[in-house]
């Protein structure tokens, strides 16, 4: 019985990895920005590394299909702003208070399933009070940028922020912060083939330790 649960332990240990393994978002940009300093959220968002923001122009491409976990980080808005997910199953979520902080324990938005390509139209903020929806690639949605991050990198978690009213004073895209982070949706075929073989030699240990028992139960 050790020799099966060795096996099981070693099928998982090999199993795990490549069944984890993320997916990536390419994050392409024409220009980029400091986070300015009237942001809200200004020194948690320096904490996570990040520092700049790009927005017009910019564009986000999924490299294969996958599932993508949204959650709610802060909102600093005198509107009720709402960030929605159109994946397979669309997710949404909508900030209702003038000023929400949930870095320290972000609040689930949900797990959506993607096709692979470009995110431009699948990721959308919008609200009510004179917001002005935004999309990928358009001014009020902006996608925070790592020290050092060029255009072209692959992440599997990237940062996105909302400016609901892109052509006041309060330009700063903190309206509605939103951490996503791209995940593998089933795993790997290798990972199958893998698993397959390993309860196959379980199937065979177990078959010849009956026998063994069933040979010296006869003598």
């Amino acid at each position: 019985m050790k020799k099966v649960f060795k096996l099981l332990a070693g099928i998982a240990a090999l199993a795990a990895p490549a069944a984890l393994q993320a997916q990536t978002v390419q994050v392409n940009y024409v220009t980029s920005n400091p986070v300015p300093g009237n942001n809200d959220f200004i020194t948690q968002l320096a904490g996570l590394g990040l520092t700049s923001y790009a927005a017009t122009g910019a564009s986000l491409v999924l490299s294969s299909d996958a599932v993508i976990y949204f959650e709610f980080l802060g909102s600093e808005s005198g509107n009720s702003d709402t960030f929605t997910a159109n994946g397979v199953a669309p997710v949404s979520a909508t900030e209702t208070s003038g000023y929400e902080n949930h870095f320290a324990a972000p609040i689930p938005i949900g797990f959506s399933n993607f096709l692979a390509g470009s995110l431009t139209g699948l990721l959308n903020f919008s609200g009510v009070g004179g917001s002005i929806p935004a999309t990928v690639g358009q001014d009020g949605f902006g996608i925070f940028l790592g020290r050092g991050q060029t255009s072209g990198s692959n992440v599997s978690v990237f940062y996105l922020g909302y400016d609901d009213q892109i052509n006041n004073q309060d330009d700063n895209h903190d309206d509605f912060i939103v951490r996503a982070t791209v995940l593998s949706p089933v795993p790997e075929p290798a990972t199958w083939a893998m698993m397959l073989v390993g309860f196959a030699g379980i199937g065979y240990s177990m078959r010849r330790k009956r026998s063994s028992n069933w040979i010296r139960q006869a003598a």
